[in-house]
């Protein structure tokens, strides 16, 4: 009679193909917690003071054609002055600046430039040359314009690059006025943004690599 005998694994063999799955499963662990803790980016947490910053308003609209004009030779440093009362420090390159006014929201980014192009309504930016690094971003003070750190102490102006006075449009039944305005047109955007004096403006300042917002708060411009 033929007995059949079983294959039996050597227990030195199991308990090293036991060691080689725990190493390869370690292995992957390691790898996949080292990805996510490279991928972990720290949001600066901030606590900015703001303030409007009006020089001066001098654009006219023509209420019949809607073209802006202004004085020759004319420029003005308006915008928004943000101050870092405390907190982390931060780059201007890696923030951007929602606004909202009533329902209307725009974005301004450190890449956005004024618009320089004049056209038959709009006679291009009027920001103050050589006042920012080419953008509306600029860090105040006894700085170069190259440098975008901003620490605990350090303040950045968001520069606007256009105004506008008051003005009043008629029509067969009947008109609606409006206040003063500082506005942001940027080179190659369809729509630019603007905030009447004595509104509420408010503003969103965001870290660009987690999409978080650093501060927020709102404001009503004044001059």
């Amino acid at each position: 009679m033929i007995q059949q005998k079983d294959a039996a694994v050597s227990p030195v063999v199991g308990v090293m193909l036991m060691l080689v799955v725990t190493i390869i499963i370690a292995a992957v662990v390691s790898a996949f917690a080292g990805g996510l803790a490279g991928d972990q980016h720290k949001t600066p947490q901030v606590n900015l003071a703001v303030t409007s910053v009006i020089q001066s308003i001098e654009g006219t609209i023509d209420p019949a054609t809607y073209a802006l004009t202004y004085p020759s030779g004319y420029y003005a440093a308006n915008g928004l002055k943000f101050e870092n009362n405390g907190g982390d420090t931060f780059s201007l390159n890696d923030i951007a600046i929602q606004l909202q006014s009533e329902d209307t929201t725009y974005t301004i980014q450190p890449t956005d430039a004024p618009n320089t192009t004049a056209t038959a309504t709009y006679p291009g930016s009027i920001l103050t040359p050589g006042i920012t690094n080419g953008g509306y971003f600029q860090k105040i003070g006894n700085t170069s314009l190259s440098d975008t750190t901003i620490a605990p102490g350090d303040a950045f102006m968001l520069y606007a690059d256009g105004n506008a006075q008051a003005v009043t449009y008629t029509w067969s039944g009947g008109s609606s006025s409006y206040s003063p305005e500082i506005t942001w047109e940027p080179a190659g955007a369809v729509h630019g943004f603007g905030v009447y004096l004595g509104t509420k403006l408010q503003y969103k300042v965001i870290d660009k690599a987690s999409s978080r917002v650093i501060s927020s708060g709102e404001l009503f411009l004044t001059q």
